[in-house]
């Protein structure tokens, strides 16, 4: 029941999914939890695809230096 709530918020399919397990139940079968996740799962075509650049560590020693000066009394 929990993952049922859990799918219905991160996914923003109340209504969908309050279709689905209506049919589910008027069927006569218990909803399939792992079939409901499937149907409601984001296309992954409609995915953006990220790309993240991380700067070197290195570069961050110069922020910790500018800190210390402003810091020190």
């Amino acid at each position: 029941m929990v993952d049922l709530l859990a799918l219905a918020h991160e996914r923003g399919c109340e209504a969908e999914l309050a279709d689905q397990l209506a049919a589910d139940l008027n069927a006569g079968q218990l909803p399939d939890l792992g079939r409901l996740c499937a149907y409601f799962a984001p296309d992954p075509a409609c995915v953006p695809q990220v790309v993240v650049q991380l700067a070197p560590l290195a570069s961050y020693e110069c922020l910790i230096g500018a800190g210390e000066i402003g810091g020190a009394a």
